[in-house]
């Protein structure tokens, strides 16, 4: 077995929030899997294509849009015309995720 000489790191500062910061230490803790490296993985899941991570995320949203389609009481029309399944329909395809899409 041959082990590769690792890639050379890009220094890079971003702001957590005071509970994840505490939920990524105490995973990283848990794990033993150093904080640096759990965020490196988040985001090559977060950007790549076809991750389980997104893959997973719009199957929930998808079956989130069914259930909106196939309930009665969401099929009412407001006075545009529109249903309320349609308006909510929309508004989660939106949230879908995109390897593309950037993000702040």
């Amino acid at each position: 077995m041959t082990l590769s000489k690792p890639k050379p790191l890009k220094p890079f500062m971003a702001y957590l929030e005071e509970s994840q910061h505490a939920s990524l230490m105490k995973f990283s803790k848990k794990t033993q899997i150093p904080m640096s490296r759990l965020v490196r993985e988040a985001i090559t899941m977060r950007i790549a294509e076809d991750s389980p991570y997104m893959t997973g995320f719009n199957d929930g949203l998808n079956k989130a849009i069914e259930v909106v389609y196939a309930n009665k009481a969401s099929q009412m029309r407001f006075p545009s015309g529109r249903s309320f399944a349609e308006l909510v329909g929309e508004e989660l395809s939106d949230a879908k995720m995109a390897a593309e899409d950037e993000t702040t």
